[in-house]
């Protein structure tokens, strides 16, 4: 049973942020919400500005983490259907 904890929590963590990182690429509302209530995103805001932490986490930041999603999502099934 303790052999399908990890892949369980990989599946389950890449759906997650697979899902809230779609939802913040079609909706800037709750990207600009994300950005304004964020620490780590506070420290790009007080860099770049608003405006620029917007357009860069759309451009680089968000695709990026959904390749990183997709990745987790694919290992936790891949290795689910290696062990059943």
């Amino acid at each position: 049973m303790e052999q399908f904890t990890f892949p369980v929590l990989i599946t389950l963590a890449g759906s997650y942020f697979l899902i809230r990182n779609i939802s913040h690429i079609r909706n800037e509302d709750k990207l600009k919400h994300y950005i304004e209530t964020s620490p780590k995103a506070k420290l790009w805001v007080k860099k770049h500005g608003e405006e620029k932490t917007i357009l860069l986490t759309k451009k680089y930041f968000l695709p990026l983490s959904i390749l990183v999603s997709l990745a987790m999502l694919g290992m936790g099934i891949f290795t689910l259907s290696r062990l059943i």
